[in-house]
């Protein structure tokens, strides 16, 4: 299998040929599907901002003055939405053609957005959990100390009693406290 075919039929990297004045001559499906409502003719159509094309036509030049080296350029192309992605451009002048290998760079601010969300919520549960399941046996074991300090009359019996709910009371704080535990290394 040749690198062009795995080119042309990318599902992850966008693949472009254009002319020497930047019309394009053939692209991938992928990129077709992508820039389906922008409909380019030319390789600098497909950038959203004057400034982007600006560095589209700088990196072109150079690649074709550092020829067969690859000239890196950032882009941003306007979605269907009408929100701007950015992408990363490989162009590689061969030839009489330049060849454009690009992908899609991740929207870090949806990202950290959803992140900044999951992190709310995990830290709500966590807050609920706190106040309630470590507070409740913490509680009671502090009440059943205070009980068997204060209440000297009390026989070995009602003594053992006593130290059977304190240890009852600290086994459920340690059962709280490994399922926080394993519900933060499961977030992490």
């Amino acid at each position: 299998m040749s690198s062009l075919y795995i080119l042309e039929n990318s599902i992850d990297l966008f693949y472009i040929v254009t002319d020497q004045r930047g019309e394009i001559l053939t692209s991938n499906d992928l990129f077709r599907e992508y820039a389906s409502h922008i409909k380019p003719v030319n390789i600098a159509d497909i950038s959203a901002t004057e400034a982007d094309r600006d560095d589209m036509v700088s990196a072109i030049h150079k690649a074709q003055n550092k020829a067969p080296e690859p000239i890196r350029v950032y882009a941003r192309t306007k979605q269907k939405n009408g929100s701007l992605r950015y992408n990363l451009w490989n162009i590689y002048s061969i030839f009489d053609c330049f060849h454009y290998i690009g992908m899609q760079l991740v929207d870090v601010t949806s990202i950290s957005s959803h992140e900044h969300e999951k992190q709310k919520i995990l830290l709500e549960e966590f807050r609920f959990m706190l106040s309630h399941e470590l507070r409740q046996p913490l509680t009671s074991i502090g009440g059943l100390v205070r009980m068997m300090l204060d209440y000297k009359d009390a026989s070995d019996t009602e003594r053992a009693d006593l130290a059977k709910m304190i240890e009852d009371s600290v086994n459920r704080l340690d059962d709280v406290i490994r399922l926080l535990i394993k519900k933060a290394a499961r977030q992490i």
